[in-house]
């Protein structure tokens, strides 16, 4: 993209539609690297076993054809054309049945009904964000070098089918083939298509997201996980592998069946239903250590996210310099000061807190039986608080960015790359604690002051700065000459980061890892 520099200062045009996104404080992409690292290769999207196999096939295929038809050298523009044919189908079909979780599928078809135009231009579809192969989607986690490998760059700018990507398109080819009608007219051509909504219900019976074939499941399963590679952490496999090997360990922990939230929760205490907690063998505690990290870090971002939504509800409401917010951020800790004492300066509010815990296996010890000191317990009582429009929420995101800090000091100085992730850009748990115990002896209102300030106000404008590519504005906040105003019509509602737990669970049931029984799992 090619953008003209300004020579001089100007006025940004004032925002003309709501600022939408998830990330107005930079911090989500190290909670995506910590995701990254125990579940690498898949996302939060990728809940489906068939679109990895519709993916392959559709590579597999094109080349099949093209050798079929003596073509050495096809293009881009022919593979796309059939690609964007297959997806249209297929996601046509997850529409005509309203199966979740399929991109494109909101799209509508071309006017005027009947047998209809199968590309993205007729549908009005992005590929960037409602192709399958999309970032967005199972495009990453498909590929060699990002996912799990089943496709892999091919001369041309474009990709073919490896040996996994092979069985998978085999197994799906078979199915395929059993209405060789419907095979042969839509599928089997390199020529131009056209399809009728009949002709998608059809395919759908076939190609459903939810009907993976038994030889699917296990060339997928061979893919997604390891046994051999569990406390292997020097690759992709192994790192997944262990992970998962985690959550199937707490399951076998469990009677019955549990959902995600429980099992993350699970995995995090090392602790049965029961309460009491379960060994972890050797090969699987660097894994659970960052897992153990990754929560705490999800806690550290929704305080602060939920730090800078207090900031806009105030400023909304009439308060417009840091003095104020500052003033009553203070008197909301006091009133919820969870056991720590206001009048105490910083350093011993934080020395309190370590002198509680001398370890991160004492800190998980303690989060069984006592919430304030459980990430989960201190995420949930500050959602539960912000929907109901309780400003407590920001009392206990202060406490929260506390706790953190505490919690960073447990690890060594060898240890540190752990909680360094992000760096201080993004506010790594290491950065936070530094930053926090470098203002010494301040007082709880010099604190507030400093975390609102630096770390809520200051980074948000930073990250919109850097985020300015010449068009689109990301502040949701502004100084002006009265102070400080808000560029949105209502605060922020920030969430907890997915961190994946959910979908590979889905993907392990899909592919008989685990047994699967609606939104719940179990061994």
């Amino acid at each position: 993209m090619n953008t003209s520099l300004p020579q001089s200062a100007f006025f940004l045009p004032p925002p003309s539609s709501e600022n939408n996104g998830v990330d107005f404080l930079g911090l989500r992409q190290a909670n995506l690297d910590m995701m990254a690292a125990l579940i690498p290769g898949t996302n939060n999207v990728t809940s489906y076993i068939r679109p990895f196999s519709l993916l392959s096939w559709i590579f597999w295929k094109f080349h099949g054809l093209c050798e079929k038809a003596g073509k050495d050298q096809p293009n881009s523009e022919e593979v796309q054309e059939f690609r964007e044919r297959v997806e249209i189908l297929f996601t046509w079909g997850a529409r005509l049945e309203d199966t979740p979780g399929i991109p494109g599928k909101q799209a509508e078809p071309p006017a005027g009904g009947g047998s209809v135009l199968l590309t993205f231009k007729a549908w009005g579809r992005v590929q960037s964000s409602t192709s399958l192969i999309a970032a967005l989607w199972y495009g990453p986690a498909s590929k060699t070098a990002t996912g799990l490998g089943f496709l892999e760059p091919f001369k041309g700018g474009f990709f073919r089918a490896t040996g996994k990507g092979v069985a998978l398109a085999e197994a799906l080819d078979g199915v395929l083939r059993a209405d060789a009608g419907l095979y042969s007219r839509l599928l089997d051509t390199l020529g131009p298509v056209t399809a009728t909504e009949d002709d998608a219900r059809a395919l759908w019976t076939l190609w459903g997201a939810n009907s993976p074939t038994d030889a699917e499941r296990d060339a997928f399963r061979d893919a997604v996980f390891d046994e051999g590679r569990i406390g292997d952490y020097s690759n992709l496999l192994g790192q997944r592998s262990s992970t998962i090997a985690l959550a199937k360990l707490h399951l076998s922990h469990c009677a019955g069946a549990h959902a995600a939230e429980d099992i993350r929760r699970g995995m995090f205490f090392s602790g049965r239903p029961d309460g009491n907690a379960y060994e972890v063998p050797a090969e699987l505690r660097p894994a659970l250590r960052k897992w153990i990290v990754l929560q705490v870090r999800q806690l550290q971002r929704l305080a602060l996210e939920s730090l800078l939504s207090w900031c806009e509800r105030r400023i909304i409401g009439g308060l417009h310099d840091t003095a104020g917010l500052t003033s009553e951020a203070e008197r909301l800790f006091r009133t919820h000061s969870s056991g720590l004492d206001p009048d105490d300066p910083l350093t011993l509010m934080i020395g309190k807190l370590d002198t509680q815990i001398s370890s991160v296996n004492d800190f998980v010890a303690r989060g069984r039986s006592d919430g304030l000191f459980s990430p989960f317990a201190l995420m949930e009582e500050i959602q539960k608080a912000f929907k109901a429009k309780d400003e407590r929420f920001a009392a206990i995101s202060f406490y929260a960015l506390l706790l953190c800090a505490s919690f960073a000091g447990y690890f060594a100085e060898n240890e540190r790359t752990q909680i360094s992730v992000g760096g201080a850009s993004r506010l790594s748990l290491f950065h936070l604690r530094k930053r926090l115990t470098a203002l010494g002896d301040v007082s709880l209102k010099q604190a507030i002051q400093f975390v609102l300030e630096s770390m809520v106000l200051s980074q948000h404008f930073a990250t919109a700065v850097n985020r300015f590519d010449g068009q689109n504005q990301r502040l949701r906040l502004s100084i002006e000459e009265g102070g400080l105003i808000s560029l949105a019509r209502k605060p922020w509602e920030p969430t907890v980061t997915e961190d994946r737990l959910p979908t590979i669970l889905e993907l392990a049931g899909d592919c008989g890892l685990v047994n699967r029984t609606g939104d719940a799992f179990q061994l």
